[in-house]
């Protein structure tokens, strides 16, 4: 039996991707820290769409997280891995809070990371599909938001160089960004958290790209022989790596 991994499945995009893929058949792994909303989201995933549901209740910024979620995952055969759990922080770097940040750190880089390295290296020649989630913000810097678009641009970097990599190694796994724009979740109301900027929190979000089409164009992406699925006015442009990539080793 094959599996999907969602990490960050219980709220926003992630619990969008959790509907896409069981609507399109997958069995899931759905991953997150609140155990409760886990549960919940699978009795909702098996009624609906009949599939099978595996719950990790996990907070994936703490040190070791990660490569015990994975270890625990061994025993089913993932076809896909989507690294979507993450979170931003707005603030003047001045301002910025430093348990926040290395947070969004070992949650952003280092869990993906490790998660991304352990699930390449098993299933490097195995049909798999690696799906990082970073932003729009993966591939331009945006004031109040410099650490968290430097985490991005790590995941950006990072997948586009596993991808080529594999290209290049004649692979048969894939590796894909999907770098979205502002979405209608509640990513922003987290990312004004202790940041100084609370007040711009308020700001009109009713032209945010619903998580559901988000979702909708991560299983394109996911369907696609395209690395990386930007998304751009509201629409998602599906293209080759955006990095450049030099033949020669450094």
């Amino acid at each position: 039996m094959k599996y999907v991994l969602i990490t960050g499945a219980s709220s926003g995009i992630g619990l969008a991707m959790s509907h896409e893929f069981a609507q399109k058949g997958h069995n899931l792994i759905i991953v997150a820290r609140s155990e409760d909303k886990l549960l919940q989201l699978k009795q909702s995933l098996i009624s609906e769409y009949g599939i099978d549901v595996q719950v990790k209740a996990v907070d994936l910024s703490i040190s070791g997280a990660a490569q015990s979620l994975y270890d625990q995952c061994k025993k089913f055969e993932v076809e896909v891995l989507i690294n979507n759990a993450g979170f931003g922080d707005f603030s003047n770097i001045w301002d910025m809070n430093l348990e926040k940040a290395e947070n969004m750190l070992n949650l952003n880089v280092n869990a993906l990371t490790m998660l991304s390295l352990n699930y390449v290296r098993d299933y490097h020649d195995k049909p798999a599909t690696l799906i990082n989630v970073a932003s729009i913000g993966g591939y331009k810097m945006f004031p109040t938001a410099v650490t968290y678009c430097a985490t991005k641009f790590f995941v950006s970097a990072f997948t586009e160089g596993i991808a080529e990599d594999l290209k290049v190694g004649n692979k048969q796994m894939k590796a894909k960004v999907l770098a979205p724009a502002a979405t209608a979740t509640d990513f922003f109301n987290q990312a004004y958290t202790n940041a100084g900027l609370e007040a711009e929190a308020a700001t009109d979000r009713s032209q945010y790209t619903p998580a559901s089409v988000l979702a909708d164009y991560t299983y394109q992406l996911y369907q696609s022989d395209q690395v990386v699925g930007y998304v751009e006015n509201e629409q998602l442009i599906l293209q080759g790596p955006k990095f450049d990539f030099v033949a020669n080793k450094l």
